[in-house]
């Protein structure tokens, strides 16, 4: 007799649990299923604002240079991309430039030293190349220079 009644409780246990599971796991689908809703909607707002401004980019391939640092040698390796918006014009144009585009960076890069590439100081070295590229450049502008890549040692 004594067997039975633990026979019923071990039941008891197991439907406790699994009701009790069935319970977290709506409540868990509930809340995925609202948050979804929310996120779907702030999403669909910025995939609206990146349609409007797509952007191409250009490998100017990757680029090893030297740095004019005193105190020891130090060299720069990074892989360039430039970025601007559709146009097949100034795809057409950067391609034959490509190889004056290139000695213009590789000449900028040339004159920093290891401390300039630092996190801060980067983004300026950015905007210096976009000042020397656009005016190379006759069907078009370029918005923004990506590093990647980027390596000093």
């Amino acid at each position: 007799m004594s067997e039975k009644p633990k026979k019923g409780n071990s039941l008891k246990l197991v439907i406790i649990v699994l009701l009790g599971l069935i319970l977290v796991g709506g409540a868990a689908f509930g809340g995925m299923y609202i948050a979804g809703k929310k996120g779907a909607a702030t999403s669909t707002t910025s995939t609206t604002n990146a349609v409007a401004t797509k952007e191409v980019t250009y490998s100017l391939d990757e680029c090893l240079v030297n740095l004019t640092d005193s105190d020891a040698k130090r060299y720069l390796k990074v892989l360039i991309y430039v970025g601007y918006g559709e146009n097949t014009d100034l795809d057409t144009e950067i391609k034959a430039q490509k190889p004056i585009i290139r000695d213009l960076v590789i000449k900028t890069l040339r004159s920093k030293k290891a401390a300039d590439f630092d996190d801060a100081v980067v983004d300026n070295i950015k905007k210096e190349l976009i000042t020397k590229i656009n005016p190379v450049l006759t069907k078009g502008k370029i918005d923004h220079v990506y590093f990647n890549d980027l390596l000093v040692q």
